[in-house]
């Protein structure tokens, strides 16, 4: 077991402060390739996967022979469209395809618990119990600039539209719900944001 010091942000009076947690986790990272993998999982079904060179049936040309077989002295030549003509097809182009591929759920487990392991030991993770109903961007900002937080993820549970809209026009913040965190949100922003409640219920449970 290992007593933590978090520190803890107040929207509505602007105030900061911190709470001792007690967390059963050593905060060693078991295994930085996992999380290399992850990350480069994600960013690879991300890709759309959808440049696309045309074939010979779909380059628009004449379909008539360049010139007869014999007898001229140059190289026999089928089409205008082949590829050592300018107009011509692409030889082995890129076709529509899917860059994804699958990875195992306790390899993606794993990197997520590594992940939030780094981010409590180098204090870069701060709760907020609540931001309150009313939309404004200003809360958000000034508690970025006091607390000299280069970006910041807001980790939530989905419910409080105002929170999302108030992120929304900055851009090095992002609100994320979390039933979608993952591996490379995290590792994109320098802080997190955690609502206390999510914290309790899905990252102490993530990093035990």
């Amino acid at each position: 077991m290992t007593s933590l010091t978090i520190k803890t942000i107040d929207f509505g009076a602007n105030k900061v402060g911190s709470k001792q947690i007690d967390v059963a986790s050593d905060f060693e990272i078991e295994s930085a390739k996992s999380v290399a993998y992850v990350v480069r999982w994600q960013l690879a079904s991300r890709r759309s996967g959808s440049a696309k060179t045309k074939t010979m049936a779909e380059i628009s040309g004449t379909t008539a022979k360049p010139h007869k077989q014999k007898g001229t002295g140059r190289a026999r030549q089928g089409s205008k469209r082949s590829v050592q003509f300018v107009g011509g097809r692409t030889c082995h182009g890129p076709m529509p395809r899917s860059f994804d591929f699958s990875m195992p759920k306790k390899i993606v487990k794993k990197a997520l618990a590594d992940v939030l392991r780094m981010k409590l030991k180098e204090n870069k993770v701060s709760l907020f119990s609540d931001f309150g109903s009313e939309i404004k961007t200003s809360k958000i900002s000034e508690t970025l600039a006091k607390n000299s937080f280069a970006s910041a993820l807001i980790i939530h549970d989905g419910s409080n539209a105002a929170l999302t809209k108030s992120a929304k026009n900055l851009k090095n913040v992002k609100t994320l719900d979390a039933k979608a965190l993952n591996v490379y949100d995290i590792l994109s922003f320098d802080h997190l944001m955690v609502d206390s409640k999510v914290f309790e219920n899905n990252i102490l449970g993530a990093i035990a």
